[in-house]
């Protein structure tokens, strides 16, 4: 999957330029980590827009659908033949509980930029310690000291690696994901 940001995209926001070729390649790779990572905390895919079809098993005639955010329904059908449907906040209604085709198209076309910007700030917590060829895993960094260089950690690392709070995690859990879907749904 594409990443949510690009080497520039996070040069611009640390006033640093990447150089081409290896350099570049080394922070792709990581806002690619980054994105994965979000991805993951969000439970979804989200970006780029992409067209699905797969076998639904309506329960009640309901046929949750599996990605956010829903652009459109394209068709239902069974069997080869058009099926009548019902579209609400992500998920439709069908009549019966006979197992179904659906073809709709879902996720952003463009980055959002709470992504773009979550997936910067992950690359940017990991750059110290990569610069310092400390790892991947030195996460918790508090301090450094130039004289007798010096790192020294908050949390003994518990920090470590692609981070973010508690907090942030569950507001882009809220916002990308299927977690705003169920307050709709109790209106349905």
């Amino acid at each position: 999957m594409e990443a949510f940001a690009t080497a520039a995209d996070l040069g611009k926001k640390l006033r640093r330029t990447f150089e081409p070729g290896e350099e570049t390649e080394w922070i792709d790779d990581l806002l690619a980590d980054a994105s994965a990572h979000l991805r993951s905390v969000i439970g979804q895919e989200v970006y780029p827009t992409t067209t699905s079809e797969y076998v639904a098993y309506p329960s009640g005639g309901r046929v949750d659908l599996p990605q956010w955010p829903v652009v459109s329904v394209g068709s239902v059908t069974r069997d080869g033949h058009s099926v009548g449907f019902e579209y609400r906040p992500g998920f439709i209604m069908v009549r019966d509980d006979a197992p179904c085709d659906v073809t709709f198209t879902w996720g952003y076309s463009v980055i959002p930029a709470e992504l773009k910007r979550l997936a910067c700030v992950l690359v940017s917590q990991a750059l110290l310690p990569l610069e310092n060829q400390l790892g991947l895993t030195a996460g918790g960094l508090s301090s450094v000291a130039i004289d007798d260089f010096k790192l020294a950690w908050a949390d003994a690392g518990a920090s470590s690696g692609m981070a973010l709070t508690e907090h942030a995690e569950r507001a882009i859990q809220r916002q990308f994901g299927q977690g705003g879907i169920d307050v709709l749904e109790a209106r349905w």
